[in-house]
């Protein structure tokens, strides 16, 4: 059983496994499915609703007004007795008065003669007013670009949302900081702010787990206890066993580094090289690990589904799940993983096949 065990979990865990295809809110112009996420997400909150005939026209690109009724709305701004900003091109009789007004009481936009809300926003400029909007810290030099030096205007900004992964830059490690913004593209670095978030993905040490789990090798259900034996001088060694025979199955390791979280399993004779699971923090709704990136070495695709949701365990509701969706390449199957801030993994579907759920979590 040991053996079944072993292959069928690192088979779940590996996740090789071929994404579905999907439009977001069934927008039939949007074809980049690697945006779906966070677009659906702004629909779903009533930020955005797109154009009639089921249209977005993601490649426009997006004007200063949109940006600012856009902001109001996932911000929750005031509307009513805003100050007068005194753009002289934003009468109080210009459609969209109050929300570019609420931006600018909120210090997001900044005093000036013009607001120009039928002009472009740079991508520079996106990450000027989404780290005013979100307060959004971080300046790790390590997000270098090649276009970007200490003299390009929203320089501490740019770095800012490189560090919380609003944004990536492209391959050749430009920022392109005075390229404007596709509507798609805002969208995403958008749903990406107001979704970030810093979960603690390891299980608690002073716990023993205990998960239901379904092998997908013999198919065949198993109660299996998690309990906390050491710390390695990296990561947290969790001894994994049977809980109707008492046999050790595997060791599971958890990495929890500055901005980095990391999670193997391995046997005695197979210490890891390598993690199953392993993925930057801080976290935000999208795609976060890319097929076609170099450092992919299994062809798979993580996107964060959902920094908030909701999610039966065992006997017990959580809130504020972390949602991975994890697929490949090589197969048709989906791996879908619920993390709860503080409590780690409490559920994991191979498609829709509970393969784990968490049934208890027992004080030592």
């Amino acid at each position: 059983m040991r053996n079944i065990l072993k292959v069928a979990c690192l088979l779940v865990l590996l996740v090789i496994f071929l994404p579905k295809e999907a439009h977001a809110a069934s927008f039939r112009d949007l074809t980049d499915e690697t945006l779906a996420t966070e677009i659906d997400y702004l629909v779903e909150q009533g930020i955005i609703a797109g154009y009639p005939n089921n249209i977005f026209k993601p490649n426009d690109y997006v004007t200063r007004a949109q940006v600012a009724i856009m902001l109001t709305r996932a911000l929750g701004l005031n509307t009513v007795g805003v100050e007068n900003p005194q753009y002289q091109d934003v009468p109080t009789t210009h459609k969209y008065y109050k929300e570019i007004a609420a931006v600018q009481n909120a210090g997001i936009f900044k005093v000036a003669s013009n607001f120009k809300p039928n002009a472009t926003l740079s991508r520079g400029e996106m990450a000027i007013v989404l780290q005013r909007a979100f307060q959004l810290k971080g300046n790790d030099p390590h997000y270098y670009f090649t276009d970007v030096t200490k003299q390009t205007p929203g320089y501490q900004a740019i770095l800012a949302v490189a560090h919380n992964h609003i944004v990536k830059g492209y391959s050749d490690r430009s920022f392109k900081p005075n390229q404007p913004l596709t509507r798609a593209h805002f969208s995403a670095f958008l749903a990406r702010a107001m979704t970030l978030t810093k979960p603690n993905l390891v299980k608690d040490r002073r716990f023993i787990y205990t998960y239901n789990y379904y092998s997908l090798g013999d198919h065949k259900r198993y109660t299996l206890n998690y309990k906390y034996d050491h710390f390695d001088g990296k990561n947290d060694v969790w001894t994994v066993t049977d809980a109707n025979t008492g046999k050790r199955v595997y060791y599971e390791l958890l990495y929890n580094g500055i901005d980095v979280y990391g999670e193997a399993l391995v046997t005695d004779d197979d210490y890891a090289s390598h993690y199953d699971l392993y993925i930057q923090t801080p976290l935000r709704i999208g795609v976060i690990e890319h097929e076609d990136e170099p450092k992919v070495t299994m062809g798979s695709r993580i996107t964060v589904k959902s920094t908030n949701d909701t999610v039966q365990a065992g006997e017990v509701q959580y809130t504020g799940a972390i949602v991975f969706e994890i697929t490949s390449i090589f197969t048709d199957a989906v791996t879908t993983c619920y993390y709860v801030d503080n409590v780690g993994l409490v559920k994991m579907l191979h498609n829709d096949k509970v393969v784990y759920e968490l049934l208890d979590r027992t004080l030592k």
